[in-house]
């Protein structure tokens, strides 16, 4: 409740917001007042609230509200009560949930992810499909790799391309192989983790016996996720670091392990992803998630790093966080739209991010707009321009 109190209707968040500007006038000030006016202080939140709705044909509208909800955080950078709003939103999902409110598609891509561990419906036996039978994984290693759901089943070109790098930079790394689950992410962000917690506790503890000390993230989603939920569940600090890939790759090039000798001239624009950008900022800080992708972009010969208008902290979501690209996947492309639109006045050649769902939505959206500017991983650029070793 005291973070509901302290918003002061400034408004700040309505003009921020990616879903007000999509159209739809329920944003985190309304949100906060009406829920503000669902409790009281003397008898709490959950407790009135069945009261105040009652279940019926239809979502009811706070609920509704909170499904369309990119959990992007820009309204939690711009409060001036420093309203932590994007947990606010995670535990006002769960305890509507808790309450019986339920979105349809949220549901049944919470059960996949319970039943199969991941959110594709894909079986664990191909969840290492992707990798390339010459690839050298260790049983154990210093450096762990954690590919994430979308890299195995449906963006394996971004996971063999990272897997170049390493390869490429000798770097000795292990993997969970078919023990690799989901992340958990989905399950987090809409407030329907139930049981999944012991899923979590056995990919930790798997990693800490194969002698792991830092885990390589090429996913924004599974990387925030693993840095700040995993240890609620664990319990106590992980007993490795968290790391961004492209915070491995800056180190490499620094290293002279990867070099690049082709020159292109190419204007690349890069998207600040919100998992693995403002959400992190405290935990990693601004170098690791907003400078190393733009260092790497501006160590390619030819490469010329340009900026959107509004980036880093204050960066536009690409539309599918928060579950919002399965459960109104048109309002998704709405706000991705934007992003791709706001293009036509900035030139640049190609759209690069460190996040596979951002690439995913902003692509989709490239599509229908006919926009022909190219979408990419940071880790796709690397691979595409490096120097290989004709061993490798």
């Amino acid at each position: 409740m005291l973070e509901l109190d302290a918003c002061t209707r400034c408004q700040e968040c309505v003009a921020a917001c990616p879903v007000v500007r999509a159209g739809i006038p329920d944003g985190a000030m309304e949100r906060i007042d009406a829920w503000r006016g669902a409790g009281s202080r003397s008898t709490g939140l959950v407790p009135r609230f069945p009261r105040i709705i009652s279940p019926g044909p239809g979502l009811p509208p706070l609920f509704e509200s909170l499904v369309r909800c990119t959990t992007c955080g820009i309204c939690s950078v711009v409060c001036e009560s420093g309203i932590s709003t994007t947990s606010l939103w995670e535990s006002m999902r769960g305890a509507c949930r808790e309450l019986g409110f339920r979105d349809a598609a949220i549901e049944r891509t919470a059960d996949v992810i319970d039943q199969m561990k991941n959110p594709y419906a894909m079986s664990s036996d191909t969840r290492t499909a992707w990798i390339p039978a010459d690839t050298k994984v260790a049983d154990s290693a210093p450096v762990g790799f954690f590919a994430g759901c979308t890299v195995a089943f449906r963006q394996p070109e971004l996971g063999r391309a990272a897997l170049r790098i390493l390869a490429q930079s000798k770097t000795a790394f292990c993997m969970l192989g078919k023990s690799e689950s989901c992340c958990g992410s989905f399950l987090f962000r809409t407030g329907s983790l139930g049981e999944y917690p012991s899923t979590i506790l056995a990919m930790i503890e798997d990693f800490r016996e194969r002698g792991v000390k830092t885990v390589l993230f090429p996913c924004a989603g599974c990387l925030k996720t693993a840095t700040l939920d995993w240890p609620r569940v664990y319990g106590q600090p992980l007993p490795f670091k968290t790391m961004p890939f492209s915070v491995f790759m800056r180190d490499l090039i620094r290293e002279n392990k990867i070099r690049f000798s082709f020159h292109q001239s190419r204007r690349v624009i890069y998207h600040d992803p919100c998992h693995g950008g403002r959400h992190l900022v405290h935990h990693l800080g601004k170098d690791w998630v907003f400078e190393a992708p733009r260092n790497i972009i501006s160590a390619i010969p030819g490469f010329e790093l340009v900026e959107f208008p509004e980036n880093r902290e204050f960066a536009v979501c690409c539309g599918a966080g928060g579950g919002v690209k399965t459960g109104d996947p048109g309002l998704a492309q709405t706000i991705a739209h934007e992003k791709i639109d706001s293009l036509s006045r900035i030139r640049a050649d190609l759209l690069a991010s460190t996040c596979p769902f951002c690439r995913r939505n902003l692509d989709d959206a490239r599509i229908t707009a006919g926009s022909t500017i190219e979408v990419l991983d940071v880790i796709e650029l690397v691979d595409r321009m490096m120097d290989r070793d004709v061993h490798t």
